[in-house]
């Protein structure tokens, strides 16, 4: 009897550490979340993803929000991007001093932006939470 009550307590400690282990593997390697964009970054992917494939939208179709800031896009080709990182991923310490882009303020940029710096061209049609 008990040698069947250690074997469960075993069994039910190599259950627990296994479970600990793959989920530790997933936290490190897999898990990932949201980052904000900054207005420059948005635009910088946004050229880059009209060079690479040809696109001719003149526009974002919409801007993907969570939290009330700028997480991505949707171009109106049909390119979506979301910015992802792994969790535990280090942020480079120039993004770190950087303003994320919030959607009131987005407007903002835009309309001062638009005037000074005509490469930037970021016209969006609709904001999505994400």
């Amino acid at each position: 009897m008990q040698k069947e009550v250690q074997k469960m307590w075993e069994t039910v400690a190599s259950g627990f550490w296994l479970s600990f282990v793959v989920y530790m593997l997933w936290y490190v390697f897999r898990a990932k979340e949201f980052r904000s964009l900054t207005l420059d970054d948005l635009a910088l992917l946004w050229r880059i993803h009209k060079h690479q494939t040809g696109c001719k939208a003149s526009r974002l179709r919409d801007l993907l929000v969570k939290n009330g800031e700028v997480v991505g896009f949707n171009c109106d080709c049909g390119h979506h991007y979301l910015q992802k990182r792994l969790i535990t991923q280090k942020i480079h310490p120039r993004l770190q001093t950087a303003k994320p882009l919030s959607v009131t303020e987005l407007e903002e940029s835009l309309k001062k932006i638009v005037d000074t710096r005509s490469d930037l061209h970021l016209r969006y049609l609709n904001i999505k939470r994400v």
